[in-house]
Order: C-alpha cells, then structure tokens, then sequence
C-alpha cells in the first residue's frame, strides 16, 4: 500500500490544502508512518482547488435581541404617540362643547331676558281738512304709542306711503309713516300719521255727509293700517330687526269738527 501526501504548494494559499490518508489509527498503523517511503516511490504532490462555495454568515444572537429591543421601542413610541393624539383631540373636543354650551346659555339668556315685545297703539284723535264739498280731503290720525320692553328701546323706521285709510272697503288715501325713537317703557310718545285722499276718485257719500253736516253727527267705522322696520336696541347694541304691522279698527262720532273715538281696536304684529 503506498502513502499518498499532497503538500500545499504555497502556504500562503487556501485553496492549497496538505492531506494524508489517514487510516485508522493504531500502533501498527504509526510504525508505518513512520518508514521511509520505499526506493523507486519518490513523493508525490498534488494540487487540490477546491470550489469558492457562497457562505451566508449567521449573526449572532445578540444582534436578534437588538432588533427586538429596537423594535418593541417603536410600537411603544408609536402608541404613546396615538395616546397622545387622542388626549388632545379629547381636549379639544371637551372645550368646544363648554364653549357651545356657554355660548348657548348667553343666547338663551338674552333671549329670555331681552325678548321683544310688540308696542301698543290706540288712536287718540282724528281730523279732517277739506277745502270745499267734493275736493280730496286730509284725514290727520293722531296716535300713541307705548313701549313695553323694559330693557330695550324702539326706533322706527319711516316708511313712504306706508299707511292707508279704509271706510268699509273703500280705501280714502295713503300717508306716510313717521320715524319715531322710544326709550324702555315709553307711554307718552304721540305722533300724527297724514292720510291724503286720492285724486280724481270721489269721497264716499256716507263719509263725505260725515264730513259736512255739523248738525247731525253721523257716526263713521274707519280702519287704519300702517308698516314700519324696527329696531329693538339696548344702549348702542341693536339686538333685534322686525318688520311691524298694525291695524287699527276705529269708530268716531262724526268726521266732522268735534269728532270723538267712540271705540278702537290696535293689533300689533311682528315679523
């Protein structure tokens, strides 16, 4: 049995590798290893090139640890990041309601505390001017108005040809509204709203006999109705805009000098 050795050619080489055969190891076996190889057998030498295999290096367990811990930082950061966003979007959300509920309550309380009150009227006097028989006459409805609001003024707006006269269905003419200024719980405002007769229309008869004999006083049912914007005010604040309608419903003694309001019937409405 001849002994094979390969000897690295360059021992600074990987690839070139010294290998023996080894067999199993016994006494006999080291006495062999030992002899010089026999003569006509010079040693033999060989060069193995063994494959570059592609080695994927493990790392090391510490390093699985690292990343855990790197991770398990990041889902906590990320939770107490959204922990925190919750807290201030629940903040935000629980001051907006306080801030609705008290803005609620003020609203309610000015409404309760400042809630407008239409004003009363009642027609005090009534005169009529008239050239001649026949001609259009001047009607002068003279007024009161009172104020119940405690708290808050009135300004009337005027309003151009925002009043007109009716006796029974037939209208006599058109006036103009006043503006007017009143203070909390004014009474004593009076005003005169001048109703001018159309023209070329002619009076009608039961009025124009009103309006002529002096000596037989002919009772007249007369209607008045008039518009005006208001303003509902208290100090400089302007707290409330409506839109006023009255009607007056009215009797007189007679349309003529000495006229008397027998009866009337002032409804204020608001809008």
């Amino acid at each position: 049995m001849e002994d094979e050795r390969v000897v690295a050619s360059s021992a600074g080489d990987p690839r070139l590798l010294s290998s023996t055969p080894h067999a199993p190891t016994t006494p006999h076996n080291n006495r062999l290893m030992n002899l010089p190889p026999p003569p006509g057998h010079p040693l033999a030498t060989y060069v193995v090139q063994v494959p570059k295999d592609q080695i994927y290096r493990v790392p090391p367990p510490e390093n699985a640890g690292i990343v855990e811990r790197h991770r398990e930082a990041a889902k906590h950061k990320g939770k107490k990041s959204k922990r925190k966003c919750s807290r201030y979007l629940i903040c935000i959300a629980i001051v907006l309601l306080v801030i609705g509920v008290l803005v609620s309550g003020a609203i309610a309380a000015v409404y309760f505390i400042f809630t407008p009150k239409a004003p009363n009227f009642t027609v005090s006097k009534l005169h009529v001017k008239q050239q001649k028989q026949g001609s259009p006459p001047t009607y002068d409805v003279m007024l009161k108005a009172k104020n119940p609001n405690e708290k808050m003024g009135i300004h009337y707006k005027s309003d151009e040809d925002g009043a007109t006269l009716t006796f029974w269905t037939k209208n006599l003419g058109f006036g103009d509204f006043p503006g007017l200024e009143q203070k909390p719980e004014d009474d004593s405002s009076i005003f005169a709203i001048k109703i001018h007769a159309l023209k070329n229309k002619a009076v009608p008869p039961n009025v124009q006999k009103s309006i002529s004999d002096k000596k037989t006083k002919r009772q007249i049912s007369l209607k008045l109705k008039f518009e005006s914007p208001l303003v509902f005010n208290v100090w400089f604040l302007k707290l409330w805009k409506k839109d006023m309608t009255v009607n007056c419903a009215f009797r007189v003694s007679t349309m003529a000098q000495g006229t008397k309001i027998l009866s009337q019937n002032c409804k204020t409405k608001l809008s």
